[in-house]
């Protein structure tokens, strides 16, 4: 079972993703033991649902292709540059992009087709490099273009991997990082604000605080204290200490002198107020979280109804975006990803946060009960499936739009015989 300490730490990890997720770069700098310390790194990792790599080396170059190595391990990144292919084409259907199977000229024919979007220049050069290489990669490892790429200018390659995945997918990195090793701070900094999203972390040994402190201030020393989280020692019950820009480490103060007329007044108010705050704390993490989910989910449901569902004729007109259906209960109306009310159809999909909220499964489970309940069928997708694997998903659709409209004319027929 953790500690507070431990929770607190924890709780200053996740403070650290919020900060990446609005686009602030962020070192974590856990300093205490190292088994410790990478335990409970761990223990953030499997909580957030996340892998990780570590790299040994103070070159830039090195860090970031032990990363990209570590993303080809978990993901087939030429399917992750397909769908941000169709994602950014509007002239072309769905059907009309697919690379797979394709002769390296007929992928590159295919490609030059394509209007490459204003925006993200080297994204779209490693997507061609993707998908129209004269023979795909292994499985599991990166081309030698990508390779190629990354040493040639390893920052720019980061980013536009970053850009491929869907968001909160990317593996952590576990960086060496030396206070007395310009370099290793050099590498650090220049990766966390190069792909401020990527979950960057090291670990320091208690005494390695005690040269930087006297050093000249600079960028990396700065971005080095403000993501600095000091492990209590083992028998210490005290919270962690997190040294933030405005903020130096210093011995604890002697405790203050005890007096018999020392009120309590002024603490019993306090309380209230502290409390007051986490919760709007905690409120605001709540809030964040939703909006990050739902900005990719919308995405995802934007793409299924309007390159999907709206142009084949056998959905068109059939489902409604993000519909709001009461049953009649009292009970509050649910908003359903995509109704078909005809044919009593319900389709939602699903983000990975969906899974690591025990809440939010149980009130997802209570959702299809009730619509179960009124007579509707429920199937739910994930939202990183939506499109690469949108020719299965609609083949399902269609296989319950076709059972749904059997079963209707079984009724019908019935009715009709009595």
């Amino acid at each position: 079972m953790l500690s507070p300490a431990d929770t607190a730490l924890l709780d200053s990890l996740d403070r650290h993703a919020r900060r990446r997720a609005e686009g602030i770069p962020t070192l974590s700098v856990l300093v205490g033991p190292q088994d410790r310390a990478i335990l409970l790194w761990d223990e953030w990792l499997h909580r957030s649902g996340l892998n990780a790599t570590s790299s040994g080396s103070e070159d830039l170059r090195t860090a970031v292709s032990t990363w990209a190595s570590a993303l080809a391990t978990e993901r087939n990144l030429s399917r992750d540059a397909e769908s941000y292919v169709v994602l950014s084409q509007r002239a072309f259907s769905p059907r009309e992009l697919h690379f797979e199977g394709k002769t390296p000229h007929e992928r590159h024919v295919l490609f030059e087709r394509l209007e490459p979007p204003h925006s993200e220049p080297v994204t779209w050069a490693l997507c061609r490099q993707l998908l129209v290489a004269p023979s795909p990669a292994t499985p599991g490892e990166l081309s030698a273009e990508v390779r190629e790429a990354i040493s040639r200018d390893p920052l720019r390659i980061l980013h536009a991997l970053l850009c491929l995945i869907p968001e909160g997918r990317a593996p952590a990195l576990q960086l060496r990082v030396s206070p007395s090793d310009a370099r290793s701070l050099r590498t650090a900094t220049a990766l966390c604000s190069a792909a401020p999203m990527l979950h960057v972390a090291c670990v320091l040994p208690p005494d390695a605080l005690g040269e930087p402190r006297g050093r000249k201030e600079s960028h990396a020393l700065a971005m080095l204290r403000e993501g600095l989280l000091e492990l209590p020692d083992p028998g210490s019950v005290s919270a962690p200490v997190a040294v933030t820009s405005n903020t130096v480490p210093h011995p604890p103060a002697p405790p203050p002198r005890t007096s018999r007329k020392t009120p309590r007044a002024k603490d019993d108010e306090a309380e209230p107020v502290l409390l007051e705050r986490f919760r709007e704390s905690a409120q605001a993490v709540h809030v964040a979280r939703q909006k990050d989910e739902a900005r990719a989910r919308s995405k995802a449901e934007r793409f299924l109804y309007n390159k999907i569902l709206q142009v084949h004729p056998a959905t068109r007109g059939l489902f409604a975006l993000n519909a709001t259906l009461d049953l009649g209960d009292g009970s509050r109306p649910l908003e359903v990803d995509f109704l078909c009310r005809e044919l009593r159809l319900a389709v939602e999909i699903d983000g990975y946060h969906h899974f690591l909220d025990t809440e939010r499964f149980r009130r997802d489970r209570r959702k299809d009960l009730a619509l179960q309940r009124a007579g509707y069928w429920v199937v739910r997708f994930l939202e990183e499936d939506v499109v690469p694997r949108y020719e299965e998903i609609l083949k399902t659709i269609e296989t319950l739009m076709a059972a749904r409209q059997q079963e209707a004319a079984s009724q019908r027929t019935t009715h009709g015989q009595r």
